[in-house]
């Protein structure tokens, strides 16, 4: 008899191990709209600079993430190979993301860089290890599904944010950010602490093993056939694959990083907005994107990732041509934001779980750090040819540059083979069937 219907997610499960994402993705809705005001506004520097230096943290991240990724498949601990690394860098985030907003309020350049950088580092010591240990508890037809989860959850971390934005920084050039880093913090140390508290790791990955070995996937049996998944990475047809998602993913990032770290400038001189006040944008984005997430992953389950991406990838494009046929600010660039927002929603819930596909058990970090790689080449580059496209061409070509990039996304899809999983109705069989 099975313990539970394994169709549907194990809801507290999927929640608790959605909460360090959840508090990363705080800072980093504040890190794309804020951080680029702070070095234009107080500390002067041209859209070109700003981009460069918004490409830094992702510098660092093309290192750091696959290589603490890698270094969590190999730890192990009485709380689990994940967890450690959670705990202490969200930790460590916790206490010093506000002396960024102290450092722009006393316009301290060298501080305000330092206390930047560290906080960038910390996250990137739990960012890879916290999003591997989704695949790690949940069996592999219901990714998908998670990870919409995890993205709704991390969504309405967003929404937090940016109503604090709104409400917090006065429409002013250089206002004060305190109060909404002090929120950051806040959510960081209150995700952490629950997540702490709550998630047993070396538990949860036991009860993954069980539920998958009663759909007839011995995940522990695969690992240790192909090695740690050097057999899966050798066969051409799987490589390919990993390629095309991995290149997917990439021109996915190049469209989506554009508009979330140049929308705050493009607010301020295309639509007249100051302040805070691009933040009402992005809430509606963000507020469509959680609304659409498990509708999104449902039609997954039952069509294919393949598929499903290729909606998304179509939303984007539409949305973002759109916006700049419209040209000035209006209502109706809510709802295009919307359609936006969606789309982005829509891409994120099927690319990580086909990688994840490719991955064994004991390479999910790796395959993480992977993920990331190529997320963090796209958002090094991005803000800097989005900002010079946008301070030497014009602003109002940063949703052309957008459109163009997911639109790119198209291509490489067709190179997918693997990635797929079962869908609903074969879980629903070999359950009942006892398979």
């Amino acid at each position: 008899m099975a313990s539970r219907d394994l169709t549907k997610l194990d809801l507290r499960r999927t929640i608790l191990v959605t909460l360090p994402f959840m508090g990363a993705l705080t800072f980093w809705q504040a890190y794309d709209g804020l951080i680029p005001l702070m070095l234009k506004n107080t500390f002067g520097m041209g859209d070109t600079l700003t981009g460069f230096f918004m490409a830094l943290d992702n510098i660092l991240a093309l290192f750091l993430l696959p290589l603490v990724g890698t270094l969590s498949d190999r730890t192990r601990t009485r709380w689990g190979r994940r967890t450690p690394y959670i705990v202490v860098g969200a930790s460590v985030a916790a206490v010093l993301t506000p002396l960024i907003a102290l450092a722009n309020r006393w316009q301290n350049l060298p501080l305000f860089l330092v206390a930047l950088l560290a906080v960038l580092v910390a996250l990137s010591v739990y960012r890879s290890p916290s999003v591997a240990l989704m695949p790690d508890v949940t069996p592999r037809p219901l990714r998908s599904k998670a990870d919409a989860l995890n993205s709704l959850m991390a969504a309405v971390g967003g929404v937090v944010v940016l109503v604090g934005i709104a409400v917090l920084v006065p429409a002013e050039k250089n206002p004060d950010y305190v109060p909404v880093y002090l929120v950051i913090a806040g959510m960081l140390a209150l995700t952490t602490i629950a997540f702490a508290a709550l998630f047993r790791e070396p538990a949860e990955v036991a009860a993954m093993h069980a539920e998958s070995l009663e759909l007839g996937i011995d995940e522990d049996a695969q690992a240790a056939t192909d090695t740690g998944g050097k057999e899966r990475e050798a066969d051409p047809g799987r490589r390919r694959s990993l390629l095309g998602v991995l290149l997917a993913v990439f021109f996915w990032y190049l469209s989506n990083n554009a508009v979330t770290s140049g929308i705050s400038r493009y607010a301020e001189v295309m639509w007249g907005m100051a302040g805070g006040a691009y933040a009402q944008v992005q809430t509606v984005a963000t507020v469509a994107a959680l609304v659409a997430y498990m509708p999104m992953a449902s039609l997954s389950m039952h069509v294919g990732r393949k598929r499903t991406t290729y909606v998304g990838f179509a939303l984007m494009v539409v949305g973002c041509l759109a916006i700049r046929a419209v040209g000035g600010f209006s209502p109706v660039v809510y709802v295009l934001s919307a359609v936006f927002g969606i789309g982005v929603a829509t891409v994120s819930l099927t690319v990580y779980p086909m990688v994840m596909e490719l991955a064994t058990e004991r390479t999910t970090g790796r395959y993480t750090g992977y993920y990331y790689t190529v997320s963090m080449a796209a958002q090094i580059v991005t803000p800097i040819l989005s900002g010079a496209l946008m301070q030497f061409v014009g602003y109002e070509q940063l949703y052309v540059y957008a459109a163009a990039c997911a639109a790119l996304g198209f291509l490489p899809l067709a190179f997918v083979r693997h990635g797929d999983t079962m869908t609903v109705e074969e879980v629903a069989r070999r359950q009942h069937s006892g398979v």
